[in-house]
């Protein structure tokens, strides 16, 4: 079985899980229908599959952990829901946004109900109450970052800020994207009866893969296929985003390219020509290859520091889910 049929297997348990928590026809509609049509446009599903990767990698029960995997599912899709609204983003998973077709408050309101029930959900879970005040600390950390690395992006768009580097780029991914996958792993590994140690290795192995996730993600809304990828191509240029291939662009740039790449940029244009002649720049200097270097330079570090684990199935999973990270094309 590959990687791929791997994650819809595991991914479609935590699916149920997440069926039995909030029923398909529950009331409101106006709050659970448009929970669900998110949730029913699937995703990768691959941080709740961490999460029990990690737990059976130091040993442990994933089944007794599919509860606190579906709640970091349905924090993830509770992002989404707000961070397209925050970016005037148009498609989700090959969809219209929710807050294109319900509008902003309805969008806000179901996204909201998924954070509720994420704390709902994690008080049901069958462990030690320590264990759980413990796995809502480390979750609630990460929820903490997510939040804070959205907000230093947001500030960079609101103050026109230019003067970013790799590493505050890096710095911003690691809240935004990195943290809740790191969060996913050590909690599996706590749940799953995981050493400090082994809960630290994958925690760090899941920093590290978060951004190379966001990375990949970045060049694929660059030189994707809109019909795979399931959002609309050149999406970050239309929001004005400071990916790290921009970075790269205005640092190898001319002086006419940058300033030229900055103000459409700038412009946050939906028009084809415009995104398409800031996607050239960018190629131009060579800036998705240096991505992709530096994408692939963290998943072969995340992967030497995981290979210090006893060697299971599960590790080797986790190991493939960090090359897939790097080579998907959605």
């Amino acid at each position: 079985m590959d990687i791929m049929e791997y994650i819809a297997l595991r991914g479609s348990e935590v699916a149920r899980e997440m069926e039995r928590v909030i029923p398909k026809n529950k009331e409101p509609h106006a709050v659970y229908g448009v929970i669900w049509d998110l949730l029913d446009r699937k995703g990768k599903r691959f941080r709740p599959v961490m999460c029990m990767l990690s737990c059976e990698t130091v040993g442990g029960d994933s089944k007794k952990l599919l509860l606190i995997a579906a709640s970091i599912e349905m924090f993830h899709n509770f992002t989404l829901s707000h961070d397209d609204i925050e970016d005037n983003s148009e498609m989700r998973r090959g969809k219209p946004c929710l807050h294109k077709i319900y509008g902003i408050p309805l969008a806000i309101n179901a996204g909201d109900g998924l954070f509720a029930t994420v704390w709902e959900t994690s008080l049901m879970l069958d462990m030690p109450p320590k264990k759980i005040v413990e796995a809502q600390r480390i979750l609630a950390d990460a929820f903490r970052r997510v939040m804070e690395g959205q907000g230093i992006e947001l500030e960079w768009y609101r103050d026109n800020e230019w003067r970013i580097n790799e590493q505050n780029y890096c710095d911003m991914v690691a809240g935004k994207t990195g943290a809740l996958i790191a969060a996913s792993c050590e909690v599996g590994a706590l749940l799953g009866g995981g050493k400090k140690r082994q809960r630290r290795i994958l925690s760090e192995f899941g920093n590290a893969v978060g951004i190379a996730f966001q990375i990949q993600d970045d060049i694929l809304n660059i030189i994707g296929k809109e019909e795979k990828y399931g959002k609309e191509i050149g999406g970050d240029i239309s929001e004005g985003k400071r990916t790290l291939m921009v970075i790269h662009s205005l640092e190898k740039a001319s002086p006419e390219d940058k300033k030229r790449l900055v103000s459409i940029l700038d412009e946050k244009t939906k028009d084809k020509q415009k995104i398409n002649e800031a996607i050239d720049i960018l190629k131009k200097y060579n800036s998705t290859e240096y991505a992709q270097k530096q994408a692939e330079k963290l998943v072969v570090k995340a992967k030497k520091g995981l290979e210090k684990l006893p060697q299971t199935e599960a590790r080797q999973r986790l190991l493939e889910l960090a090359d897939f990270f790097i080579n998907r094309e959605f």
